[in-house]
Order: structure tokens, then C-alpha cells, then sequence
């Protein structure tokens, strides 16, 4: 049974008529295996039936709080451009519908493959197997003015920081008060707060006084005395402010109340927090109660009536408040009297506690007067715990409770309905839901498809974990949810008081300030913004220290990234109050999930209350601006910036273009995507965001790196030559001549889409003074000199910007010897240009992409980027790059590259850029993450067979030996790790001496040079290191066949263990 609520197209409004908008007709709805019939009776014997076919729902979006669905459909012929087709019903369960329809859509999907079953959306607090994105649901008003008016970003972050830093500031995590003065309300029916001083004509003079806050007034007088007590009626009060110095003088804060006969009374506090929410909530609830709502105090937050909602039909004013059970129930739903006999207690399905019938206790007197008051619902659900390990924990009934506080609404669970406020004075609750924590509910548990699960389940996910309840029926299911929505709804602006913390390893800091080795760093997350506190290492006790606070307008977008199974959080932060540049931070930790939503619950929070904030400013109610100056218009965001989801964002096509397989190799089976919520300049849309493939490993090389070709075998390669086609004049120097059985994956990579006019502009390869001599690396088929960019646009500004410090240097080398180890990541960022690398390499052959992203509002323009290479490591092409970025733009370049010969250092990269908004200059030359290591492969062998190559590498030149010293401590497990990593050798052990002080290892260097026969020359590297700890150094001993192949291993060892 149900309702027709609204409708438009031809599907519905054929069989209705037109114009349906707000109907509540009544009808009956008949699920069928193919379709869903919706009847209406007109009179005795006529009926209207519409049959809507499940194969034409292509939108499902549902509104449990207010019990409602909307189902869009495909367009026919008849319908109109305009307004697409859709039927919104009103149901008396919604919750037990989603769940036939949801059987429906999933027996039809399995008969007919080619129907695709359209993804359920959810609407306000509510969510399904994937909850809301961020933003898009829209929260309850509880202010006359209209909704998604916001005071400008200044304003509020100004506001924040002045709040953070005062009597707002957040308590540690465990040692919330709200949860304390919650309790005494509970229990005692008011709030009492210590007094430190007292002002007023009318004040006995004492320095052991309390005011009392209640329902009805404000009682002042001394701690446990009822002598000489003042009462202030709230009648008789006209007005009252909370004065907060705490930013300025601690101890000066307290509340001012003004009376009917223009006495004026000050009470100072400690916590002025604390009194401001509870004084506003008994305040607003007495306005509300005497018929006087538009009077509640502006700009408070707690206790204030709702004044409209968003429902699948638009805004409205809020429906009638759902009404619970305030009586005491026993487990059958029995309301219980003193005296009587208890129902033995079942402690979980189908078992019995106790067989003895007990009598229930007397009730609590002093509960009993407020009891209805607090209470706003009651009853038995059941929930996972006890005994048992994981899931197989037993299902426990247990009396929960749903109290409506000074402090906000809380979910408070007891073992049985003996323990709450009603029947003893004893603190006894089992634990405590905060549901002004909680980021969403979930009508029917993601559980729920296990066998141990029982029906009629939902969760609470709140930002401290997550609770799945179950109840004994539908209804109660569906009564239990409507109430908890009211309540989450009721405190959409009550802030929680105490940090959120999360223990972080930063991964990228563009200062460097934060330790990237260890998780040190805590990410602090509480009301007005995030704090980043890491040890300080000049304290004697080494606390922590505050480095940065992000104020939530700071906030530019974040995203959930995974590398290897390790989940990140990046965050995009802008630097100060101009919004004008911006900082990336990316920060790994297990629970980067519940951090991101935390971020997100907080941003919500933080809008609403600044929203109501602004009622306090003088004209709010005449014509508020939203967030970017225009009147009228609400805000999606806290930077007004709305994103079409249906449309690929920016950001996404861009990270589509690095995340390709650009080598072209197998991939496996796609990887599901990881939930990302990445703000686009707003926080109006996510997305996700699927972590790159991982390529299968490189078939194995032609040549065995120690077989008969080898350097290492038992005599040295014949003389190399080079094939003729391979000494040619052209400017661009020819691929190798390809192995055996096919073309090179170079020649298919030059293929790329770049013309061959600008590839032949842009790239200069000098002509090969010579052929292979009796070393094949003495010169080379590509060239002896460096494969370089032309440059033809060196505009001269007259302002240079200054160069990295040495600091940033630090970083940058930081960045590097990451990158070589994971094969990409940042790479370059001066706070305005950030550019991030990803590295794909099989075998001799690599492809560097880069990714460019300005940060700064304006244009980055006459941007040139060019590579040199020296000393002759690679060939390469260099795809067209950006020669100017605009505002807040992207763009990628890609680098194909072959190794040629061992040869060090590796190439460096250089960038020159204006920046149109500092008129500066500036340049910059950093090494590429491109070394000779790169393109070594490890090899596995035995003790024995290592050292018997080891001593065949004793001629001159085929060893180089260097002693160390490191400027940081020396820690073998670096070394060791740096070993496999960066220097890409594989460990050997079973040698008499190695140890963790002596370790080895072994590997291939492939280069694209070719031998007589057209195979590549493939290299066998040697390593020994070994390191004094004490003397904080290493002496590293390194063996090849070529002198030159050891000086250039020596040369990049060097580079990346100092």
C-alpha cells in the first residue's frame, strides 16, 4: 500500500492524468516477476492500473526518512524533451519495499543478461552498499534563512581559527565533556556548572557557587545547598549572551543575562562552550514549548526546531516528528509496572537467560519526574557481541535507549531495562552511539547477506566505528529508523568536542617539515579543522608540535589512493587566506577510509553551523550573498563550485592519460576501484579513482647474462659491429637492430601519435662518430653526444624568482630516490608548478611520464621543458610538452627512452616558466628519475656461483672499490632495502662472510646496443658492501667484465647511498 506522490511522463501520467505534483492518492503497487503495477481504485468497480516494466527503470533513489522512492525512467517517443519521466510513491515501509524490489531487479537481471540493474542512490543520512557522495545529500535547515547561505571564505576561516584557538578548542580524544554533561541530564533532569565569578545587584557573594540550567530557568546559589538560591525564570528573561574571551584572557568568559526589569546578571564559567549548548538548548526548548519558535536564540545550534527538509520532491517544511515509546517495555513489548513479574530475559534468538520469574524493582523518583522528557524511544534490539571470536559472535538482546540531551541525541544500550536511569542510580549502560557523530545510516545492513546475520538488521556508522542492531520485526525496523533520522537530523549542527587522531606516514610534504619514514606524524581532526603534529625534536621531551592547521575552507580536494594493497589520503590544501596557492600532502594510513570520511562528516557539520553563524550578523535576513557575492544563489560548497557528475572531470581524463598502459604490455583482469573521494574545487562531487595495473614482468632477454655471451663467461665477447642500416645522417638516430623473431617494443612505442614534423623540431641527435671498437662500449650506434631539445623561446624577465632552497633541495633528492624505488611519484614542486613522474621500464627500454599541474590561479606561460643527457646513457624522444598552463591546468608529456651504453650521471631535466601573477621568472634543473640502476635486472644466484664470478673479475679496471661515509646515521636495514630497491640487485646469501653488516648481490644491466648477430648486450653487475655501524660507514666493492659499466655503477651507488 502506498501513495502517488508526484509523477511526469507519459508511462504515468497516461493512465492518471497530468499535472500529478503532491497528489497522495492512494494505490496499491504489485511487485510481478517483469514489472511493478500501480492500481487505483475509483469507486467500487472502476480501477486505473499503470504497468511500469522494471526493464525501463533506469534511476532508483530512495528516501527512508520520509518513506518514499522515486524511480526514473527511460524516455518514449511521447514524452517531453524537457522533463524526464518519473513516479515518486509514498510508502507506509519503504525499507520492506527496497528489499522486494531489490529481489525483483536481481530475478530479472539473472533470466535477461543484457538489462543492466541501475545503482540505488540514497537521500539525506540514509545509504546502501555505497553511501552518498559527499555533498550531494542535502541536510536539514534549521535556520529561516535560506538554505546554502554561507558568510564569505575569509570570514569563516578567520571565525575558525579564532574559535580553535579559544573556548572551541577540542578536548583529547577519550575526555569529551559533552559526553559527561549528557549523562546528567539524563540522570538528573538539568546541567550544573561550576561558577568563578558572579556580577549582579541581586548575587550573594560566595566562591563555591553553581547555576543550575533546566527546562523552566537558571538557579543560582552555593554547591549542595538549597539556601540562599536565586532562580532566573526563563519568562522573565528577555535576553542572554554568551561572552567568549578565551582567545584573548582565559577565565574572562561567562554568560550575560538580561532581565524583564533591565537588571543585567554575568556568571562566569570555565568551559563556556559547554554552558553556551546547554543554556541554548533549554532556552530554544522553552521558546518552542510556549508557542514562541521564531524567538529561539539566533545563531545557536542546539535545541532548535528543524524548519525545512529536502525530500525526492524539493524543500519543505518538516513533517510531523515521529513518536516513540517513553513506558519501559519488557522483551514480548509489554510496558512494566513496579511489582510485576519480569519476562525471564533471552539473551540472544531463542535463548532464555533465567527460568526464575524475578519482580521488577522499584522505579528511580527523581528519574521518573523528567524521564518522558529525555526519553525519546525505547526498546530491545539485538546486537553482535560476547562471546565467540569474529563472526562468530553470538547475537545478544540488549534494552536500548534513545535520549534527546542538552548535548545532543545518544544511543545509550544497557543488558537489561533494570540497569537504565529509570531503576537505579548507578552509571550501568553498556556503551554509548553518539549519533551527532554519525555519517550515515544503513537500512538494511551490508551484512545482511550473511547466514549469521538475523533479518530486519540496518547499521549506524558514526566517524568512531560502526554498529549493526537488528529488531524482531519490519515495523520495528522501520520505527527505529525514522527516529534515529529525526535525531541525527535534529543535531545536523552539533559539533562533536573532542580530536579525531590518526597516526600517519606523510609520503609527500612540499616543506619537508614532516618525517616521511615513520608514522610519527598525527593527523588531528576536530571541529573548525585539521591540526598536523608531529615530535619536536629541540623539546627535552620530545611532545609533539603543531606544524600546520587547516581551517576547512583551506580544503581543496582530497582523494583515496592505493599503491600495493597501502591506502593514502591526498589532500590539497590551499596555503593561506588568499585561496590563490595550494599544497599537496599525501598521507599513508590503514584507515585512510574512515579519515576521509571523517573529513567529509566534518565539512558538512562545519557548513551548518556557519551557515547559522551568519544570522548574527547585522541585515542576514535581508539579502544574503552566497560564497562567491551573488545573492540568492545557494552553495554546493565551501568554494561554490558546482561539478556535473555525468560529465569526466578534468582531473579524471588527466589521471585516465597516466594511468594508461602506455608500454603496451599484458595486464591482468581489472582491479576494483578504490572509493575516492576527490573534491574538484568544491567538495561537490566523488569519484572514484582505480589505482594503476600492475604490468606482468618482462619476458626474459635473449642473451643469458652468464652464458657463453656474457662478459662474465670464460672469455670476453668478439668485437661488436654495427649493422649499416643503423649509420645513417639522419637527425634522428635509428632504433637497434632488432633480436631475433620480431621488431623492438621501442619501434612500436615510437608509433606514438606525435607528427613527425614536430618530433623532428623539437629533438636533435648528433650523427655516431664511430662504430663499435673492441669495447662495445666505447662509442655507440646512437651517438656519442647527448640527445637534447631545441630551445627557441628565452624570453627574458627582468624579475628572476630565487632558486630552491637548500631545504627543498633536500626534498627534491628525497622525491628522487622515492621515485627510482616505486617507480614514480612527485618529482618537482616550487608551490607553484608541481610535476609527478611515473616510470615504466622492460628491459632496456623506459617510458617517463610527467605530469604537469599548476596550482596557481594564474597562467604559467613561455613554459619550456627540455632534457640533456652528457653523458650519453639513453636515447630518447621527448613528446610534446605544454608550453603554457592556465589557472589551476594540467598537462602530460611523455619520454621514450632506450638504455645504450653504462654511462653516468643519468639525464636531467629542466623547466623555465612566468608566472603571470609574481611577473617572476623561474628555472630550474633537477637530475631525472632515469639512472644507469634503473635498467637492472636482479638475478638470483647461489653462494658458489657468485663467487666464482666474483673472483674472475680481476683485471684492470673491472673493479672499483670506495669507502663511504654517509652524513646521516648508517642503518644496515636502509642499506639493505636500498640494495634491492634503488639498486635493483638481488640479494645473495649462503657466502661464508655475509651477514647483516656484509651483504651482495647481482644483476643484469640490458641496454638496447647489439651484438654482431642483432642481440642486445646485456651486462653482469657484482656488489659488496660492507658497513661499520660504529664508524658510520660502508666500503662498497663493485665487478664487471667493462671498466666503464663499473666507474658509471660506482658513479649511481654513490648518488643514491649518500
Amino acid at each position: 500500500k502506498g501513495e502517488l506522490h508526484s509523477a511526469s511522463g507519459n508511462l504515468i501520467c497516461a493512465t492518471f492524468g497530468k499535472n500529478i505534483k503532491f497528489a497522495k492518492r492512494p494505490i496499491t503497487i504489485i511487485c510481478k516477476s517483469s514489472s511493478m503495477d500501480l492500481i487505483e481504485e475509483v469507486g467500487i468497480t472502476n480501477r486505473k492500473q499503470a504497468i511500469v516494466p522494471y526493464a525501463l527503470i533506469n534511476g532508483i533513489s530512495w528516501d527512508h526518512g520520509n518513506s518514499e522512492v522515486k524511480f526514473d525512467f527511460t524516455k518514449g517517443e511521447d514524452d517531453d524533451d524537457e522533463t524526464p519521466p518519473f513516479v515518486i510513491l509514498t510508502l507506509s515501509n519503504s525499507v520492506e519495499f527496497e528489499g522486494e524490489v531489490k529481489l525483483r531487479l536481481n530475478g530479472l537481471a539473472s533470466t535477461n543478461r543484457g538489462i543492466k540493474i541501475p545503482s540505488p542512490l540514497y537521500f539525506g543520512m540514509f545509504a546502501g552498499a555505497t553511501k552518498p557522495k559527499p555533498f550531494q545529500r542535502k541536510r536539514p535547515n534549521l535556520s529561516s534563512l535560506p538554505s546554502g547561505k554561507l558568510p564569505p571564505l575569509a570570514e569563516m576561516r578567520s571565525q575558525a581559527l579564532e574559535l580553535h584557538k579559544g573556548a572551541y578548542r577540542p578536548c583529547p580524544q577519550g575526555e569529551s565533556r559533552r559526553m559527561s554533561i549528557a549523562l546528567q541530564h539524563i540522570y538528573e533532569g538539568c546541567n550544573t556548572f561550576q561558577v568563578i565569578s558572579a556580577r549582579g545587584s541581586s548575587l550573594p557573594s560566595r566562591s563555591d557557587s553553581t547555576i543550575v540550567i533546566n527546562d523552566e530557568c537558571i538557579t543560582f546559589g552555593p554547591r549542595g545547598s538549597n539556601d540562599n538560591r536565586v532562580e532566573y525564570l526563563f519568562s522573565d528573561i528577555t535576553d542572554w549572551n554568551a561572552v567568549d574571551n578565551e582567545s584573548f584572557r582565559s577565565g574572562e568568559s561567562g554568560i550575560n543575562i538580561t532581565l524583564s526589569n533591565d537588571e543585567s546578571v554575568f556568571f562566569g564559567v570555565s568551559f563556556i562552550r559547554d554552558v553556551k549548548h546547554t543554556l541554548e538548548y533549554f532556552w530554544n526548548r522553552y521558546k518552542v514549548s510556549v508557542g514562541q519558535e521564531k524567538e529561539v536564540k539566533l545563531g545557536s545550534t542546539h535545541g532548535r526546531p528543524i524548519m525545512s527538509v529536502y525530500t525526492l520532491s524539493g524543500e519543505i517544511p518538516p513533517p510531523d516528528p515521529p513518536v516513540g515509546h517513553c513506558e519501559v517495555i519488557d522483551q514480548d513489548g509489554i510496558v512494566v509496572r513496579p511489582g510485576g513479574k519480569m519476562v525471564p530475559r533471552r539473551n540472544s534468538i531463542g535463548q532464555i537467560a533465567a527460568k526464575e520469574m524475578k519482580v521488577v524493582p522499584s522505579e528511580n523518583r527523581e528519574v521518573k519526574r523528567h524521564w518522558h522528557k529525555v526519553v525519546l524511544h525505547q526498546g530491545w534490539l539485538l546486537k553482535q557481541g560476547g562471546v565467540g571470536v569474529g563472526t562468530a559472535k553470538s547475537w545478544i538482546k540488549r534494552y536500548f535507549v534513545l535520549y534527546k540531551t542538552s548535548q545532543g541525541h545518544f544511543l545509550v544500550y544497557y543488558s537489561d531495562f533494570t540497569e537504565c536511569p529509570m531503576y537505579t542510580t548507578e552509571k550501568n549502560h553498556r556503551n554509548i552511539v553518539d549519533l551527532a557523530k554519525a555519517t550515515f545510516i544503513r537500512p538494511g545492513s551490508n551484512k545482511s547477506d550473511s547466514v549469521d546475520i538475523p533479518a530486519y538488521c540496518f547499521d549506524i556508522v558514526t566517524t568512531e566505528r560502526e554498529w549493526t542492531l537488528c529488531a524482531e520485526s519490519q515495523e520495528n525496523v522501520l520505527k527505529w529508523l525514522k527516529l534515529i533520522n529525526f535525531a541525527v537530523d535534529a543535531d545536523v549542527a552539533i559539533l562533536a568536542d573532542e580530536e579525531l587522531l590518526f597516526k600517519v606516514k606523510p609520503k609527500v610534504d612540499p616543506l619537508g617539515i614532516l618525517n616521511p619514514s615513520d608514522y610519527s606524524t598525527t593527523l588531528k581532526v576536530s571541529a573548525n579543522g585539521i591540526s598536523v603534529c608531529a615530535p619536536d625534536v629541540t623539546r627535552k621531551d620530545g611532545s609533539d608540535r603543531e606544524y600546520y592547521f587547516w581551517v576547512y575552507t583551506d580544503f581543496f580536494k582530497w582523494s583515496l589512493l592505493s599503491q600495493g594493497g597501502k591506502l593514502a589520503l591526498l589532500v590539497n590544501v590551499f596555503a593561506d587566506s588568499s585561496f590563490s596557492r595550494r599544497n599537496e600532502y599525501i598521507f599513508r594510513n590503514k584507515e585512510a577510509v574512515r579519515l576521509a570520511t571523517a573529513i567529509e562528516y566534518f565539512i558538512e557539520k562545519f557548513m551548518s553551523v556557519m551557515h547559522i553563524r551568519l544570522e548574527t550578523q547585522e541585515g542576514a535576513f535581508d539579502d544574503v550573498g552566497d560564497v562567491n557575492g551573488e545573492a540568492g544563489a545557494p552553495t554546493a560548497g565551501l568554494h561554490g563550485i558546482s561539478v556535473d557528475d555525468d560529465a569526466p572531470h578534468e582531473d579524471e581524463i588527466d589521471l585516465q592519460l597516466v594511468e594508461e598502459n602506455l608500454l603496451d604490455m599484458e595486464i591482468s583482469p581489472a582491479i576494483p576501484a578504490v572509493p575516492s573521494y576527490k573534491h574538484d574545487n568544491d567538495f561537490a562531487a566523488g569519484s572514484f579513482v582505480t589505482p594503476s595495473v600492475p604490468a606482468r614482468p618482462a619476458p626474459a632477454v635473449v642473451a643469458d647474462p652468464f652464458g657463453d655471451d656474457d662478459p662474465f663467461g670464460l672469455g670476453p665477447l668478439s668485437a661488436a659491429t654495427v649493422p649499416a642500416s643503423a649509420v645513417n645522417t639522419a637527425s634522428r638516430a635509428p632504433a637497434p637492430t632488432a633480436p631475433k623473431g620480431g621488431s623492438t617494443l621501442l619501434d612500436d612505442l615510437l608509433m606514438d601519435p606525435i607528427p613527425s614534423s614536430t618530433a623532428a623540431s623539437n629533438v636533435t641527435i648528433n650523427k655516431p662518430s664511430d662504430v663499435f671498437g673492441s669495447d662495445p662500449f666505447g662509442d655507440d650506434p646512437f651517438g656519442s653526444s647527448p640527445t637534447s631539445l631545441s630551445s627557441g623561446l628565452g624570453q627574458k624577465v627582468e624579475k628572476p624568482a630565487p632558486p630552491l632552497t637548500p631545504f627543498q633541495q633536500a626534498q627534491h633528492k628525497s622525491w628522487l630516490t622515492a621515485a627510482l624505488a616505486a617507480n614514480g611519484g612527485p618529482f618537482y614542486d616550487d608551490g607553484v608548478l608541481q610535476v609527478t613522474s611515473k616510470i615504466e621500464i622492460r628491459g632496456s627500454q623506459c617510458r617517463l611520464s610527467l605530469a604537469y599541474v599548476n596550482n596557481s590561479p594564474g597562467t604559467l606561460s613561455d613554459l619550456q621543458v627540455s632534457i640533456a643527457d652528457p653523458a650519453g646513457l639513453i636515447r630518447f624522444e621527448l613528446g610534446v610538452g605544454p608550453t603554457s598552463l592556465p589557472g589551476l591546468g594540467r598537462h602530460s608529456q611523455v619520454m621514450m627512452a632506450e638504455c645504450i651504453k653504462p654511462a653516468g650521471p643519468g639525464p636531467s631535466w629542466s623547466v623555465s616558466y612566468l608566472d603571470s601573477l609574481s611577473l617572476q621568472r623561474r628555472s630550474c634543473t633537477l637530475p631525472l628519475p632515469l639512472l644507469l640502476t634503473s635498467f637492472i635486472e636482479p638475478l638470483a644466484l647461489s653462494g658458489d656461483d657468485f663467487s666464482a664470478r666474483w673472483q674472475m673479475l680481476v683485471g684492470a679496471g673491472q673493479e672499483s672499490q670506495e669507502i663511504l661515509k654517509p652524513l646521516r646515521p648508517l642503518v644496515p636495514g636502509e642499506v639493505q632495502a636500498a640494495l634491492v630497491t634503488v639498486l635493483r640487485l638481488g640479494r645473495i646469501n649462503g657466502i661464508a662472510d655475509s651477514s647483516e653488516y656484509v651483504i651482495y648481490g647481482a644483476g643484469s644491466l640490458r641496454t638496447g646496443a647489439v651484438t654482431s648477430t642483432g642481440e642486445k648486450i646485456n651486462v653482469g653487475c657484482l656488489a659488496k658492501i660492507e658497513m661499520n655501524v660504529q664508524a658510520n660507514a660502508m666500503r662498497v666493492t663493485l665487478r664487471t667484465l667493462h671498466p666503464a659499466a663499473t666507474a658509471a655503477l660506482l658513479q649511481a651507488t654513490k648518488f643514491l647511498l649518500l
